[in-house]
């Protein structure tokens, strides 16, 4: 084996180290940017809950005993129920960037996996 192969092994093995690095640290990145939108629309939901809450007190202080019939407990609900999607989005959005990074990781340790090794 010559040098020259050597070498040129040492940096494919490198080029490989890097592009796994890239692809985990914009994968970090990512997950970091979704779970601060996941705080935000968490945080969001727990104050329609919060709201939708109030609503009823207020009906059940009045007297109200069919809550379902209240127009403005129907918009709480409503309200709460986009909430709520939002946040299971953030969750899908999280699950399929995991995806994509082993996607790609896949395919970049895959070269080696298929009689491109090392030495």
């Amino acid at each position: 084996m010559e040098a020259s192969d050597i070498v040129e092994k040492v940096s494919r093995l490198i080029l490989k180290w890097v592009r796994l690095a890239w692809v985990w640290v914009m994968k970090f990145v990512k997950i970091r940017i979704q779970k601060f939108r996941l705080r935000k629309t968490q945080s969001n939901l727990y104050e329609r809950r919060s709201r939708l809450g109030a609503e009823f007190y207020l009906l059940h202080r009045q007297g109200e005993t069919e809550f379902l019939k209240s127009l403005v407990v129907l918009q709480q609900l409503k309200i709460v129920e986009e909430a709520e999607s939002r946040v299971f989005a953030v969750h899908d959005r999280i699950v399929a960037i995991e995806k994509e990074y082993r996607r790609e990781k896949e395919a970049i340790t895959g070269g080696s996996a298929n009689g491109k090794a090392i030495f």
